[in-house]
Parts: C-alpha cells; structure tokens; sequence
C-alpha cells in the first residue's frame, strides 16, 4: 500500500461528561471522507490519546475503523511510555484493520538513547504492521539523523512522522534514506515540508480543513508555488487564532462551527470562551468562502 498523502491526525469527540461521544464518530469519519484526504492517523497527540485509558484507546481504534469502513487508509498511534503497552494497542490495530502503526518515543522519563531505540525495535520486531516512527522534539526526546537512519534501516520501520521546525534534518533523511516516508508534521509550514521532500503530511487542522491541505499538496507537486502559498496562509490564519485560544479546545470548537459533534477537550483544557469562538468564526471565513467557491455548479 502506498502511505503518502494527507492523514488528518483525528481529534476524538467527548460528551458533557467527557466519555468518548461513539455516535459522532461516524459522522467525524465521514467528514474526513467528504474532504479528500488519504486516511487518518488515529489514537495521537489530536485525539487526546494520553488522557484517555488503554481500553479507551483501543475502542477509539476499533470504532473509526469500523466507520472508515475501507474508505480511508488507517494508520494507529501507539505510542506510550511503557513498551508492553504499545505492543497490546499495536496488536490491536492489526486486528482492527489498520494499516501501519506509530509511536511517539516513551517519554517523561528520562529514557536512555539505547533504551528508546530498543523500545523502537521491539515494536517493530513484534508488530504485524509498518511503523511509522514520531519525532517531536518538542514533547520528547528528538532524534539525530544517525539514529533515524539506523531505525529506518530495519524492515520493518516505513517512515517517520517529523513535527519539527527542522527542515534540514527532514531534507537530510530524505536524502539519506530515500525510500522512507516522511510526513510533515506541523500544519503551518506543511508548504515548507512537501518543498523540502516530504510525501504526505499528518495535521490536526486536517480535521476540518483537509481539502485545503489536499489542494495545497497538489499544487505544489505541480509547481504552482504562488498558489500554495495563498493556500498556505490562508490556513495560517486559521492557526494563528488557534494557538491563541488553545489547539485542542479551538480545534473542537472549529468542527462545532462547520457542523460536526466535536464536544469540549477533557480536562485540564479548558472550556472555549465566546469570545474565542467568534475569533475562530473570522479566521475561518476564508477556507469556508474557499470551499463555497469550489464546489459551487459551474454555469
């Protein structure tokens, strides 16, 4: 199967008492399908997967598989602090359907560099599916690029996740270990990505505006640069509000606006404020007006 593409990195959808919402997904699925991304990348940092338990995680898993119902490609994130936990969820998305498998590095302890490349290796030794390694040196331990390459060496490690500023780095892997995948992991500079060799990208703001991001793509691959960059910016937009009024809150509050049950973040995150929501109201006009304008009847 080929990986590349737009992965909206699925937020997962609460009730007023914080369990997970099971009728919207669904329609959150069927969304995702209705904006033309490639597949989903679920159970991650989006979904709120480390405030939710293992079982949670697991059901999350089963449930948007069951809804994407062939639709989409389906990677899991399996990413956790102990390894005999990421292999139970890896086990379980192989059984559920998936077709490849992440994971963020075991974090809040200050893990050994020989103990996060033997956790990676277990995974990708037990695992029935692909890996996809996550580098995010901003949550956790950041690899070097002769780490990188000794992990992707391994059969059955596909690719990596790179949410990082880093842009070198993402070219130098490409260049070093040219059949990998790499995705772009920060939305706001998903341009910058896919001009520096990325062949997909995995975003929360995927959610709700992954058609821009599937156009933003495809101009590029074409070299309408100009073009994407509009595409880019008007995006940015939309992120800059975002980080002001809070990612995950604003995301959810985002597929409220456009329709879809999103519900409230658990907590600690906090609840949207209106004032938030009417920020959030202007900053997406455009990707809304953007979208009218697409598939509006010609003539």
């Amino acid at each position: 199967m080929k990986f590349e593409g737009i992965y909206s990195a699925l937020l997962t959808p609460f009730c007023e008492d914080e369990s997970i919402d099971r009728q919207a997904i669904g329609a959150l699925v069927d969304f995702q399908v209705r904006l033309g991304v490639d597949g989903v990348y679920v159970g991650g940092s989006s979904g709120e997967a480390m405030l939710q338990s293992l079982e949670e995680r697991a059901d999350y898993l089963s449930d948007v598989a069951a809804a994407a119902s062939g639709r989409l490609k389906l990677i899991a994130h399996v990413g956790t602090i102990a390894t005999r936990d990421a292999l139970g969820l890896s086990q379980h998305a192989a059984e559920s359907g998936y077709q490849a498998v992440s994971a963020i590095p075991p974090f809040y302890y200050d893990f050994s560099r020989p103990e996060v490349m033997a956790h990676y290796r277990e995974l990708a030794d037990a695992s029935a599916l692909p890996l996809i390694v996550y580098n995010f040196p901003a949550r956790t331990s950041g690899f070097t690029l002769p780490e990188l390459v000794e992990l992707l060496s391994h059969p059955n490690i596909i690719g990596i996740k790179h949410t990082s500023s880093d842009m070198f780095q993402l070219e130098r892997i490409r260049h070093a270990v040219p059949d990998a995948i790499v995705y772009n992991g920060y939305d706001e500079m998903c341009l910058a990505g896919f001009a520096m060799g990325a062949q997909g990208a995995i975003g929360t703001t995927y959610n709700f505006m992954g058609d821009v991001f599937v156009a933003l793509k495809a101009c590029a691959a074409a070299g309408r640069i100009e073009e994407a960059r509009r595409l880019q910016a008007m995006a940015n937009r939309v992120i800059q509000v975002l980080i002001k009024v809070g990612v995950m809150p604003g995301s959810k509050a985002l597929l409220g606006i456009m329709g879809l049950p999103g519900g409230a973040s658990r907590r600690p995150f906090r609840k949207v404020a209106e004032a938030d929501i009417a920020a959030l109201h202007e900053a997406v006009a455009p990707v809304l007006a953007w979208r009218k304008d697409r598939i509006a009847p010609s003539g």
